[in-house]
């Protein structure tokens, strides 16, 4: 089982039918009441691309179906309802920063008060992606990366510093030698680099700031409990990203990652005159996939 990323040619997936699909359970009781019960929290799309092709996109089809070995390896599908995201639809994350480097695009579908957010794991390359920071646009390699096959957006610290010292307690107090993009209590500082048993509760994490203080070197005190851990300094340092007061948007487009819903394509042919073979493919189901 594996994923190619390809997409089904446009015209092979264009006039498909098909759409979101939830899976909820209902049970009724005595009384006429019911109690429903989401069973998915994303929805999982569906689509059937039976119709009449001729011979070229035929051929065209039955080679793709033969890459893919039908329903064994996934493919990046477009659907023509609803493939593209509006600077006003696309958040990353939650749509703010929340001090971390990582963070999911995404698609919001608003109904009056109400909002769904989808994540999207395959955006395209052509066009490329958008990228917005507080509603200014932000440049490719010099302020973020994306994973076109995971959806994941990774940005470029706004500022890095090396640490010399950590104090482990009910709050930890990290010693940098500068304040990177001069942070200030509330904000996060990412971690990243330290070493000891439980250095885990550090690393990787952006943590609270509860007060800052020196000129350099500055003693950054976090909210988060170390107490009675085993943590040292060794590699560590502080780096700032994207902060709570900062949106995160974007907009582009995107395919779905799908699969065959079928080991077998049945087509008939319909017509044949000079230079001309139309063909019946009565049905053809593809299914989302969540790779």
């Amino acid at each position: 089982m594996s994923f190619i990323e390809q997409r089904l040619p446009d015209d092979q997936s264009y006039g498909g039918s098909g759409g979101p699909v939830f899976n909820t359970d209902i049970v009724a009781t005595a009384s006429g009441f019911e109690h429903r019960n989401a069973n998915w929290s994303q929805a999982r799309g569906r689509w059937d691309i039976g119709f009449t092709r001729n011979q070229t996109q035929l051929d065209a089809l039955i080679a793709f179906f033969r890459v893919c070995a039908g329903r064994a390896n996934g493919f990046r599908y477009k659907d023509h309802a609803d493939y593209q995201v509006s600077i006003s639809q696309g958040i990353i994350g939650i749509g703010v920063g929340d001090g971390t480097p990582t963070l999911q695009l995404k698609k919001r579908y608003t109904s009056g008060s109400s909002t769904f957010d989808r994540d999207i794991k395959k955006p395209v390359t052509s066009p490329a992606a958008a990228i917005y920071r507080g509603g200014v646009l932000k440049t490719v390699t010099t302020h973020y990366t994306i994973d076109t096959t995971t959806g994941l957006l990774t940005w470029v610290y706004d500022a890095t510093s090396n640490a010399s010292s950590v104090t482990v307690g009910a709050t930890t107090q990290v010693v940098l030698a500068a304040n990177p993009g001069t942070l200030i209590a509330g904000q996060k500082l990412y971690l990243t680099g330290f070493t000891g048993t439980d250095s885990a509760l550090l690393n990787g994490l952006a943590h609270t700031i509860n007060g800052v203080s020196g000129a350099g070197p500055y003693t950054f005190t976090l909210a988060t409990n170390t107490s009675g851990k085993t943590i040292t300094v060794g590699s560590g340092s502080g780096q700032k990203y994207p902060q709570a007061s900062e949106a995160l948007t974007w907009s582009g487009e995107f395919d779905v990652p799908a699969r065959f819903d079928a080991d077998e394509i049945r087509a008939t042919m319909l017509e044949s005159g000079p230079g001309q073979r139309l063909y019946s493919v009565p049905s053809l189901p593809i299914i989302e996939i969540k790779p």
